[in-house]
């Protein structure tokens, strides 16, 4: 048998998800696993299901996965294993009808390896929360309206496009970034459609931020605290939609992923899909024109709820 390095299983695990996402044969892409029959494998295995399923039901057709690994730290643990912090960058492109189109993700992921009879393989790979996927960075500041500019101004839902195009994968320095960030990309995107901040002496209340410690409402950055926010109308005058083929660019979408009725993510709509569609930006996990129904995400369950939400111009 040839000997694997230890960092060939873990850099082959996400390159061959590429091949594995244009052509589906997702048992390549398990061979680099130490047990076929940890939980943690079945799984992954369920979730490429979904994505196969979700590509047939589209009528999509895969063309091609680029994959972009940066290694944070690493680590021997006292069994003689390897621990690793890794950022994966993976752009995928398909056509729908005859449209090309594109999607993006980043992720966070720990991986542990162990050394056997054959060389390293996989002995767990889960999603990292917290990993800070945008060091290294630098971005120049964005300047957002002016609650004067904004106020009574109706919503530019392009301007809020444009943002979350902009900002989907990068903290913009102007806001805090949260480790939990998605309502907060979603605030930021609003307003900077021409949502005017609604003020408010209590946290509880309203929709604001005014940038020192602690000094912004729930609503701004707390999922469930939004999606409260926006059925209640609030400064944008949101209105409910019972299906999301009636949302339009500049929407919002709010996931309760365990079915519990605690919302735990929101995205903002920034394409429709040639179906009619939409397609939507986030971040926590960093994504970019990602299909709506997030049925590819980790954090999916059979038991999801959505509330979609228009923003009235």
């Amino acid at each position: 048998m040839v000997k694997r390095s230890w960092r060939q299983p873990a850099m082959t695990w996400f390159r061959v998800q590429n091949q594995v996402w244009v052509e589906g044969e997702a048992d390549r892409l398990f061979s680099w696993v130490a047990d076929g029959d940890a939980d943690w494998v079945a799984v992954e295995r369920k979730r490429w299901e979904r994505i196969r399923e979700l590509q047939r039901e589209r009528r999509l057709k895969p063309l091609k996965g680029e994959t972009r690994i940066r290694v944070l730290d690493e680590e021997k643990t006292e069994l003689g294993q390897i621990a690793m912090n890794v950022i994966v960058h993976q752009r995928f492109l398909y056509t729908l009808g005859k449209e090309l189109s594109e999607q993006e993700e980043v992720n966070g992921y720990y991986l542990r390896l162990a050394e056997g009879e054959d060389g390293w393989s996989i002995a767990e790979c889960r999603p990292a929360e917290g990993l800070d996927t945008e060091s290294g960075k630098i971005w120049s500041s964005y300047q957002p309206p002016s609650q004067r500019g904004v106020a009574g101004s109706g919503y530019k839902r392009g301007k809020a496009v444009q943002y979350a195009e902009t900002w989907w994968n990068g903290a913009n320095p102007r806001y805090r970034k949260f480790e939990d960030d998605c309502t907060n990309f979603i605030s930021q995107c609003l307003h900077a459609g021409g949502v005017p901040m609604e003020f408010s002496s209590r946290r509880d209340r309203g929709w604001w931020y005014r940038g020192s410690r602690e000094n912004w409402s729930y609503s701004w950055a707390v999922a469930h605290a939004l999606k409260n926010y926006l059925d209640s109308g609030g400064t944008p005058r949101a209105e409910r939609v019972d299906s999301p083929e009636k949302l339009h660019l500049g929407d919002v979408i709010c996931y309760d992923f365990e079915g519990d009725g605690r919302w735990q993510h929101n995205t903002i709509v920034t394409a429709k899909d040639p179906a009619g569609m939409p397609l939507v930006n986030a971040h926590t996990v960093n994504s970019r024109r990602r299909y709506w129904d997030y049925r590819d995400s980790h954090a999916w369950t059979p038991q999801i709820r959505y509330r979609f939400f228009h923003i009235p111009d």
